[in-house]
């Protein structure tokens, strides 16, 4: 199964970090494969996640959620596979060390690349500190 882990430092506060990486309707800004996201029961442990990624639907779970300090979820491929995140938030300098571990299984495990999740934390740094310039 890959295992990837990555970390990139956002010049941004945790608070910011954290509320762009819980909005929805921001998610697509960084992971443009991402068509929709639900999530009935809002950001709940164990609450359902449902996903449109790539013409593929989704379902899965919220594995982890403490405000300004972590965020995780699972997701399963209908082609075979599941897809773990787990992502840490550290106040680091004025701005956020953001560290996201990512499994994949299956097939999954040839769609999700060391070098689609780097281009995804790079989109998502850009898009946080846009956000905190305007």
């Amino acid at each position: 199964m890959p295992h990837h882990e990555e970390s990139i430092v956002i010049d941004a506060p945790v608070e910011a970090v954290f509320a762009a990486m819980t909005d929805l309707e921001r998610w697509r800004s960084w992971w443009p494969q991402i068509e929709s996201v639900r999530l009935p029961d809002g950001w709940t442990v164990d609450g359902e996640l449902a996903c449109r990624v790539m013409g593929m639907d989704l379902e899965g779970a919220v594995t982890a959620y403490e405000p300004d300090r972590e965020l995780g979820f699972e997701t399963n491929l209908p082609v075979g596979g599941r897809v773990t995140q787990h992502f840490t938030f550290q106040p680091e300098n004025g701005g956020t060390r953001l560290t996201v571990k990512l499994d994949a299984s299956g097939m999954a495990g040839m769609m999700f690349t060391r070098k689609r999740l780097v281009r995804e934390l790079d989109r998502l740094k850009a898009n946080v500190e846009n956000a905190e310039t305007d």
